[in-house]
């Protein structure tokens, strides 16, 4: 059988590239920009928003296209955006009845780069707790308050910080309420201790963006080398040929994985750069 060489490997961010502090390994980013040069296109694939995305693009050392927002908005190198997946009023409405009715808060996350203005809007319909108003301690000078109903056509994805519990609650009333209409991935979020809830629109998943961006370097899933370490990794990584799992990553997504690499805080990506160059040698012998 003909097998396709590996022109792009996609790699998440967080559990998978980047350390504390949107740091970047310096062994793997030499690693990556060295096979990058070689002609293999390096890509992020991220639930972040494209702010965030940037300071680790700005540690790795070289600019790269970035799939963000869990695959809903798409960037090029330059920062053009190339593809964007806007929620409907509709389904906004569907998500907030449910949330407001848990006493849940909501952030909305929109494409400042394009549109400016705020990266993200919260929900003002509730009190917050304690895991939204850290999210705000954190980013306020990039956010605004408001009723996210008005909001239609700017959201990219939403989101809910809170405890595993009331999240899960959430996720299965709004199956109840919304069948198949979502994407709902929980995730724990970075070092806090409690969850992030991604809300998507039933068709997007960074596989959907991956896709987006793959069709403009003439790529297909048979040239693609995808790596992450979360459940909302796991659509790029069963949809690619070579999808890899982190050593520190979930169970379910490494049962899913072609190949378990180390852990990220090991410098585990040189497994993923060795493996790619491996296989594309191999295919010239």
């Amino acid at each position: 059988m003909q097998h396709a060489p590996i022109k792009m490997i996609a790699l998440d961010l967080d559990g998978t590239l980047a350390l504390a502090n949107h740091q970047v390994s310096p062994r793997t980013a030499t690693a990556l920009e060295t096979i990058h040069n070689e002609g293999v296109e390096i890509v992020i694939a991220t639930g972040r928003r494209y702010r965030t995305t940037r300071f680790v693009i700005e540690n790795l050392g070289f600019e790269v296209c970035a799939v963000c927002n869990g695959g809903a908005l798409v960037k090029m190198h330059t920062g053009e955006t190339l593809h964007e997946s806007t929620i409907p009023s509709n389904e906004i409405a569907c998500i907030m009845d449910v949330a407001r009715h848990l006493g849940l808060q909501v952030t909305g996350q929109r494409d400042s780069h394009d549109r400016g203005g705020a990266d993200f809007v919260i929900d003002n319909a509730v009190d917050w707790h304690r895991q939204t108003q850290s999210y705000y301690d954190a980013n306020a000078a990039w956010c605004e308050i408001g009723d996210i109903t008005t909001c239609a056509d700017e959201l990219l994805v939403l989101g809910i910080f809170n405890d595993f519990e009331p999240l899960a609650a959430f996720v299965a009333e709004l199956q109840q309420q919304c069948p198949d209409r979502f994407n709902t991935i929980l995730v724990p979020h970075l070092d806090t201790g409690y969850y992030y809830c991604e809300i998507n629109q039933s068709h997007v998943s960074k596989w959907h963006g991956l896709d987006q961006l793959a069709q403009q370097f003439a790529c297909d899933h048979t040239n693609i080398c995808a790596v992450g370490d979360q459940l909302n990794d796991l659509a790029m990584v069963q949809a690619v040929k070579h999808g890899v799992a982190m050593g520190n990553g979930a169970d379910e997504l490494k049962a899913a994985a072609m190949l378990v690499c180390g852990a990220n805080d090991q410098d585990g990506l040189l497994d993923v750069v060795d493996y790619v160059r491996n296989f594309n040698t191999s295919l010239a012998l």
